[in-house]
């Protein structure tokens, strides 16, 4: 069985090595930053959650400086992947997943949003 989120992927495994390609199937299909969103979810819970001026403070730096390492990481896979990368970015948002039926590409790969 194939895991969207296994144990590699999350600890960036592939990033770090410089390697792979770019996922366009599972939750990928849908959205670019998975691992981004929840955490951000997460923090946004734990601000409702305790309602102090420090927790909302904290989720403010993590969501400058997570936009800062989103902006450094679509510039290397930009120099990694090129055109492809960029097809991929006109087809699948950023933050807000899009749920639309996948088609499939002439090659066969789910990747085309509807």
């Amino acid at each position: 069985m194939h895991q969207d989120l296994g144990t590699k992927r999350l600890v960036g495994q592939t990033e770090l090595s410089g390697g792979g390609q770019i996922e366009r199937s599972g939750i990928y299909a849908h959205i670019r930053h998975p691992r981004y969103i929840g955490s951000f979810l997460a923090i946004l819970g734990a601000c409702f959650l305790a309602g102090t001026r420090t927790t909302w403070v904290v989720a403010a730096v993590w969501l400058a400086l997570t936009r800062i390492a989103i902006v450094l990481e679509e510039r290397e896979l930009h120099n990694r992947f090129g055109v492809s990368y960029e097809e991929y970015c006109r087809r699948v948002p950023r933050f807000v997943p899009s749920f639309a039926k996948a088609a499939k590409t002439a090659d066969g790969e789910k990747f085309k949003i509807e």
